[in-house]
């Protein structure tokens, strides 16, 4: 499927990877597919992202079913990718091994935690990657790599056979480089997915937009204007700094460390020791904050809740707003742990508004003459909008590798 020597240089797969062969027959057909080392294959023990997961786990008694749709459809599994570690990061330096390559520009990592799936789908080890996303691990990624992907809704792709990070957050998400395979590969894992049949609008966050590089805020001007015109709607900017503010994404840390901890807790308070400082201070952040009283926890539930319903209202069906998915070119390989940090914390602000409430985002990436790098566009739609997104995707540009004429 791909030559060995190709993909040791990318350093996009776990060193107990496994290939298959799909039916030969199907939509996806002589597509390939790479997956997240978290999905379950039988006989195949996961690493989620670090050796002492394998070394302390049990090999998988049963598949996924997400891989056996993606074999059924005729998809050839080319490989299983790396993660960082225990799916908790979006950097993509802190998986088991070498981090995985981004091939669009060696100064920069691929964005976790889905970066071995990222990886390999930009250097064209496959059609098409299969990852998780729980707060930007799909969206991070995608921009960083120059990919296209979906977020979808929440609980459209059934997570049967994946470790869950943070379980009301967690939704399995698609690269590719062309929008139109995206469609593909999400027929065949929610066939029974409705679609948005409301009229368009197209909503510009012109304050988030504001907080970006000059070079950000002017493609992401131009694609929403351009998706406007090609979805037959109007064009507004609105005000939405805040769905992406500090509060919201303090909120975000303490909801989903107290999942995180549920989860993992005993095998973190074992094993902890063993992974990288960063990720084990954020665990340690968690555990502090399932000890938060009751009436707290209660009120960030209903925050939550509270949160949900105003967006709802800033997100009609049909409408999609254009947000930024990075304020900054990153994650440099070069940056300090601050830098690093202070790149995380803002991304993980801008996916709040699809983590927290469960609505599709979609990211359009833009190449740019000259420039090895792109900007990533977020697209985000009201549950139940993933396949409008990929269609206003396909139409400003299908192939993510030819999109930067027309974009600022």
């Amino acid at each position: 499927m791909v030559d060995e020597e190709h993909l040791n240089d990318v350093e996009a797969f776990v060193p107990n990877s496994v290939a298959m062969g799909g039916s030969g027959e199907g939509s996806l057909k002589g597509r390939t597919f790479v997956a997240k080392d978290l999905f379950s294959l039988q006989g195949h023990r996961s690493s989620f992202g670090h050796e002492r997961w394998r070394s302390t786990g049990a090999a998988a008694t049963v598949t996924s079913p997400i891989l056996t749709h993606m074999l059924d459809a005729g998809a050839d599994l080319v490989g299983l990718t790396k993660l960082d570690q225990l799916a908790y990061s979006l950097i993509g330096n802190v998986g088991e091994g070498a981090p995985p390559r981004n091939v669009l520009d060696d100064r920069l990592f691929c964005g976790g935690s889905s970066s071995g799936s990222a990886a390999a789908v930009a250097a064209g080890l496959a059609d098409i990657g299969l990852g998780t996303d729980t707060a930007g691990s799909i969206r991070v990624p995608a921009a960083a790599c120059g990919l296209h992907s979906i977020r979808p809704s929440h609980g459209l792709i059934e997570p049967d056979g994946v470790i869950p990070l943070a379980h009301s957050f967690d939704v399995v998400g698609v690269f590719g480089l062309q929008a139109s395979i995206i469609a593909d590969v999400l027929k065949v894992l929610a066939p029974g997915a409705d679609k948005i049949t409301e009229p368009p609008k197209v909503k510009f966050a012109a304050d988030v937009f504001d907080e970006a590089d000059a070079q950000t805020a002017r493609i992401g001007r131009a694609a929403a204007s351009a998706a406007a015109d090609v979805m037959g709607g109007p064009f507004e900017e609105t005000e939405f700094g805040e769905f992406t503010s500090t509060d919201v994404g303090d909120l975000f840390a303490r909801l989903q460390g107290r999942e995180i901890w549920s989860n993992h807790g005993p095998w973190v308070a074992e094993h902890g020791s063993s992974l990288a400082e960063d990720v084990r201070m954020r665990l340690e952040r968690c555990e502090r904050f399932s000890q938060d009283p009751d009436r707290a926890q209660q009120n960030d539930r209903a925050e939550r809740l509270a949160y949900t319903r105003s967006l709802r209202v800033a997100v009609e069906p049909g409408t999609v707003v254009v947000l930024p998915v990075m304020l900054r070119h990153g994650p440099m390989r070069d940056w300090d742990d601050r830098q690093l940090a202070q790149f995380r914390s803002e991304c993980f602000r801008l996916a709040a508004p699809s983590s927290l409430t469960g609505a599709p985002q979609a990211v359009f990436s833009v190449h740019r003459d000259g420039d090895p790098r792109s900007v990533g566009v977020g697209l985000l739609a009201a549950p139940g909008g993933e396949f409008r997104l990929l269609e206003v995707m396909a139409m400003l540009g299908d192939d993510a590798r030819a999109t930067g004429m027309g974009f600022g």
